[in-house]
């Protein structure tokens, strides 16, 4: 009995050892169910188990099939291979491990990882153990670890030397793929660890939103490329980057080399043409321009041709200087073909707090006596603005701005209008330059200035004024137990015109202004009380004494007006009755023949006149009314995504869900478009007394005074009609009146105005026209004009035809002006520039200033802020 026992613990012993380890030649198997067939030479391996080989390679899977006689094992279900002497990791459904030839065949979709630097994904993929090279005929995705991609249609692999060989491949970079090159080779070679590459057919594409406009479609075919990552050298390249069609593009740059430098980010040719249209134009034995990623860097300009009835027949030829991130300059010189030379320059500085345009030219060879022998004329002008951030504590703003204008000659701006700068008031009659301080916070508002005007007509000893200096100050308040708000404010200056006529003037104001009241009735009420405090001295001057004066005045407001409205489904209407008393007790200055023109757009407000040392004197009531009738469109449905309004009522269903595509908290809401359709306003002035010192002009000084009107009509959205006027009392003169008729379409507008003034407010008639067509979407025509009708004679004519698409602009500009002053006779011009895409990627718009120069600081200080 011992020995039966003894017999079946052994056999169960010697039973469960084998289940669980067995060896085969070169492969040690460790499972939990396997089974031995035909005289040991096929193993078969169930649920999960793990298979070693006497190389240091473990394979994990569900099942296992072995044959012994052609030494190859395959794996079925998640199969995981570690070749733990080459740190690769394997991961597929299938594999077939051939242990003689040393062969590894995955089957379906395959991971691998090699050596924790690079990831490939794909499918039905060879490793040859004996070489340590990867091959695959599918497609397949490589990453490395700083984000590199190489996508292949096939490849090889050398893991010892880290070499790459595939076809049809697209490299780019995960990181910044929306904003950085593909490159696409029909076949290339990558060596990896150097960072090299060579390949033939390529296709580099820069990201599309480089310039501006999503339309473009920068990129580079090449013959054949090679490099690493700071260069790409190409053999028979061309670059364009217009949008890509099935027609030829706009304009391309052919070379028989390139080289695309990574690190001064420019692309330079050797041997190249311009094409426009498949036309070669211009030949450049070398020649280089900014790549797609940069949007400041030297190089040239849009260049234009000219033909001036003046001056002659010009060519243009700017170059943009970059010195450092915060400064550059534009160098733009105009040859004539006479020997005449303009050159301009622009430079600009920015630093942290500040920022500094100076643009400065010299003109040689241009006669303003063409009937007079001698010297040729040398012109030249300089204007600079500096914005200064003085950052002090406490202060909202606190500024500091300084502008300088100056010309050698008074008609040098008028007859070179060709000469543009980003910083000059763009007055033809006027210099000015000024140093100005600006302080604001919460409480206050400070700003004082000194400034020079100088005219640019009249004697050398008249033409000059000064402000030295001028000051204001404002500051708003509240008073607990009365409703409404306070400013108070003051404000002076000392100027000195025509050589020796001194005027000193401080005014201190405080006003008070209550809330909108309303009636049981609806009638809408507000006063306001206005205190100033006159001082003013002179020396020569016709309106203040020449011994100090102080006065103080006083002026009252009350306004009321019923407005009334009428609506249903499709029409809004408002019906506002207007009436306004004002009245002043005291005297006003002199301003008799003060240019003051009172319309319907200003006869409401305080200070129609726009006097700073007077209230308008006497009793006066303004009466007017306005009606105005408005259409209510449809209602349209829109998504609102995060406060974002989208209209998706011409939105395909498709589009609807690329929209939404994303985004969990959305909301749909109905909106109602509401359309101006007629407005009508009617207002006059009625006195107690005529004023005799009151701006005669203004025709508010009589006892009635003009009657002053607007009428607007909108029948849709293509047709806007505007007629302003200014009727006498006795109805029997139109002292002012100007007829806006505008037509606009989705590829044609027009714009037609008349005006015409008579009586007091003087004597003129004009009529305008600007038209403009666009036709094929890329081609637009535009003409304008303006005639004087009191001297039947013809201002100037514009006509300019343009070509735009998203890589190329090219225009082409004629006018014609009558306009005679000294040396400035009518003349002719015609203009014609072409614009290529990037090799003009000039954007200085962060260095530039715009027209409203606090705003301008603003903006520069913010994006200086945005750098940081």
């Amino acid at each position: 009995m011992k020995n039966k026992i003894l017999v079946i613990f052994l056999t169960l012993a010697f039973s469960l050892s084998f289940s669980t380890f067995a060896r085969a030649d070169e492969f040690t198997f460790e499972v939990t169910d396997m089974d031995i067939l035909e005289n040991n030479t096929i193993y078969k391996g169930n649920n999960r188990g793990k298979v070693i080989t006497d190389t240091q390679v473990e394979l994990i899977s569900d099942n296992f099939l072995y044959l012994k006689k052609v030494n190859r094992l395959e794996a079925f279900g998640n199969v995981e291979l570690t070749d733990m002497k080459s740190n690769i990791i394997i991961n597929a459904e299938e594999m077939i491990y051939l242990k003689s030839e040393e062969i590894i065949y995955t089957l379906g979709k395959t991971l691998i990882n090699v050596d924790g630097q690079y990831n490939i994904v794909g499918h039905d993929i060879t490793l040859l153990k004996n070489e340590m090279i990867l091959t695959s005929n599918k497609k397949a995705t490589i990453t490395d670890n700083i984000s590199n991609i190489y996508k292949l249609d096939k490849f090889q692999y050398s893991i010892n030397q880290e070499m790459l060989k595939g076809e049809k491949v697209t490299h780019l970079n995960e990181e910044t793929k929306d904003k950085k090159d593909e490159y696409y080779f029909e076949t290339g070679f990558f060596d990896l660890k150097k960072s090299k590459f060579i390949g033939k057919d390529v296709n580099i594409k820069f990201h599309k939103t480089l310039y501006g406009d999503k339309l473009n479609d920068p990129r580079i075919l090449a013959a054949t490329s090679y490099g690493n990552e700071y260069n790409s050298y190409l053999e028979k390249a061309v670059f364009t980057s217009c949008k890509k069609t099935d027609k030829c593009p706009p304009w391309k740059m052919s070379a028989k080399k390139m080289h695309h430098d990574k690190i001064k980010k420019r692309i330079i040719y050797r041997n190249a043409w311009l094409e426009l249209y498949d036309f070669p134009v211009a030949y450049f034995p070398k020649f280089f321009h900014p790549d797609p990623s940069v949007n400041r860097q030297s190089g040239l300009l849009s260049p234009e041709i000219g033909d001036h009835s003046i001056l002659g027949d010009s060519i243009y030829l700017p170059y943009y200087y970059v010195f450092s991130d915060s400064a550059d300059m534009t160098l733009k010189p105009r040859l004539f073909n006479d020997n005449k030379v303009v050159l301009q320059t622009e430079y600009r500085q920015e630093t942290e707090n500040s920022l500094t345009v100076i643009d400065s030219s010299i003109t040689t060879g241009h006669y303003s006596d063409k009937n007079k022998k001698g010297d040729k004329d040398t012109r030249s002008h300089l204007f600079a603005d500096s914005y200064i951030d003085l950052d002090l504590e406490g202060f909202t703003n606190s500024s500091l701005q300084i502008n300088y204008e100056k010309i050698s000659n008074d008609t040098y701006l008028k007859l070179f209008d060709f000469i543009l700068s980003p910083i000059w008031t763009k007055n033809k009659n006027t210099l000015t330059s000024n140093i100005g301080l600006v302080l604001d916070n919460d409480d206050y508002n400070f700003g004082t200035s000194i400034r020079r005007d100088e005219a640019l007509e009249g004697l050398n000893s008249d033409r000059y004024s000064y402000t030295l200096p001028a000051y204001n100050f404002s500051k708003d308040f509240l008073l607990n137990n009365l409703t409404g708000s306070f400013n108070f404010s003051t404000s002076g200056s000392h100027t000195i015109n025509n050589t020796n006529i001194s005027n000193t003037k401080i005014g201190n104001n405080l006003n008070y202004t209550s809330g909108n009241d309303y009636t049981d009735f609806g009638i809408r009420k507000n006063y306001s009380v206005q205190v100033k405090n006159s001082n003013t001295m002179s020396d020569r001057s016709i309106r203040y004494k020449n011994s100090p004066q102080s006065e103080l005045m006083s002026a009252y407001y009350f306004d009321t007006s019923l407005p009334l409205e009428k609506n249903n489904e499709s029409r809004r209407n408002r019906l506002t009755p207007k009436l306004s008393f004002r009245f002043s007790p005291h005297d006003m200055k002199n301003h008799t023949n003060t240019s003051r023109r009172v319309g319907i757009g200003n006869v409401f407000t305080k200070n129609r006149l726009n006097l700073n040392d007077s209230f308008e004197t006497g009793e006066s009531i303004t009466l007017g009314i306005d009606f105005k009738k408005e259409k209510v469109n449809q209602v349209n449905k829109v998504f609102e995504i995060e406060g974002v309004a989208i209209d998706y009522v011409n939105l395909t269903t498709s589009e609807i869900e690329k929209k939404l595509e994303g985004v969990s908290d959305f909301k749909e809401k109905e909106v109602t478009e509401i359309l101006n359709y007629f407005d009508f306003r009617l207002a006059t002035v009625l006195r107690f007394n005529k004023e005799k010192y009151m701006p005669e002009i203004s025709s508010i000084n009589e006892k009635s005074s003009s009657i002053f009107g607007l009428i607007k009509f909108a029948p849709n959205k293509n047709i806007n009609l505007s007629y302003a006027y200014s009727l006498t009392n006795d109805f029997n003169t139109l002292e002012a009146n100007s007829l806006d008729v505008e037509f606009i379409s989705d590829n044609f507008s027009t714009r037609f105005n008349y005006a015409e003034t008579g009586g007091i407010v003087g004597h003129a008639s004009t009529v305008s026209n600007t038209t403009k067509y666009t036709f094929h979407d890329v081609n637009t025509l535009s003409f304008s004009t303006r005639r004087n009708r009191r001297t039947s004679l013809t201002e100037f004519y514009d006509l300019v035809y343009e070509y735009k698409n998203d890589c190329l602009t090219a225009d082409i500009k004629y006018r014609k002006d009558y306009y005679n002053d000294v040396d400035i006779v009518p003349i002719e011009e015609l203009f014609f520039s072409i614009t290529i895409i990037p090799f003009y990627t000039f954007v200085p718009e962060k260095m530039i200033l715009k027209k409203n120069r606090q705003s301008r600081l603003d903006k520069a200080l913010r994006e200086a802020a945005g750098k940081k």
